[in-house]
């Protein structure tokens, strides 16, 4: 039910939502462990969950690569879908 995150501030990382978000869960969402991810262009770090509180795995992680991103530059993204 979108109209149930409308009127907060709403984003997908927020640990009291996991279980919704799982409950919509779909075969179509194949057997990958990561649900959502964010990419931060202050720093270039990026945070990812798999939508479990109790998992330790997710969260900020530094990367080969990793920079930050200023107005005007371009990201890009591949998707392994």
């Amino acid at each position: 039910d979108p109209a149930r995150f409308s009127n907060e501030d709403f984003d997908f990382l927020q640990w009291k939502y996991y279980d919704d978000f799982l409950a919509a869960r779909t075969d179509g969402w194949g057997d990958g462990n990561v649900h959502v991810c964010v990419y931060y262009t202050t720093n270039g770090r990026k945070e990812w969950t798999n939508w479990d509180e109790d998992d330790e795995e997710g969260g900020f992680l530094d990367w080969e690569g990793m920079e930050d991103c200023e107005t005007g530059e371009t990201i890009g993204m591949l998707l392994n879908l």
